[in-house]
């Protein structure tokens, strides 16, 4: 479970015992999923949006939270992830299939250009819903519901969003297709 909260409010939460911890995830879903039971350790870090400004360099690629870390918001960054390593592993096969050396600053810069749109307006926009998401200004509050609403209500404008959350459109390596590379 992830549990997004402001700095001060997650110090308070860390600093409850574990019932008490229980009780307050129990108060916050109410018992849309059961009773609540934790099994498990609880960690707290701050969230941020971090983007390495280059992901490539000698004979180096960055992939995954080493390029890019973003809000935790489903499950976007292990997406962004599996995307990175499949275009990386796509263009290091296409560059050995043509004798190219595969560590070469021409090779791995074409996957840097792949990622660079992906990554960047995938940050640009979990960090745009996290703000949203965690504002509780009424004025916002009811934009955003009533906007939530309408996509609830409209299919093509639901099938557009979970296409985009679900890194199924765009250009896409052939692993992410199911295709052999």
């Amino acid at each position: 479970m992830v549990w997004t909260v402001r700095a001060d409010c997650a110090e308070a939460i860390m600093a409850l015992s574990a019932r008490g911890f229980e009780a307050e995830v129990q108060k916050r879903v109410g018992d849309f999923l059961g009773k609540v039971s934790i099994a498990g350790p609880r960690w707290s870090y701050p969230l941020g949006l971090h983007m390495a400004e280059r992901i490539i360099d000698r004979r180096l690629c960055l992939i995954g939270d080493a390029a890019h870390g973003i809000h935790p918001i489903a499950g976007q960054g292990l997406n962004m992830g599996l995307r990175d390593i499949a275009a990386l592993i796509e263009v290091l096969v296409e560059a050995a299939r043509r004798g190219e050396d595969i560590g070469s600053p021409f090779v791995l810069e074409r996957y840097q250009r792949w990622r660079r749109t992906d990554n960047v307006t995938l940050a640009v926009v979990t960090d745009a819903l996290n703000r949203l998401f965690s504002n509780d200004i009424a004025p916002i509050r009811q934009a955003r519901d009533l906007g939530l609403g309408l996509v609830n209500k409209m299919p093509f404008l639901k099938r557009f969003f979970i296409s985009h959350a679900r890194g199924t459109v765009g250009h896409l390596p052939r692993l992410l297709k199911g295709q052999a590379v």
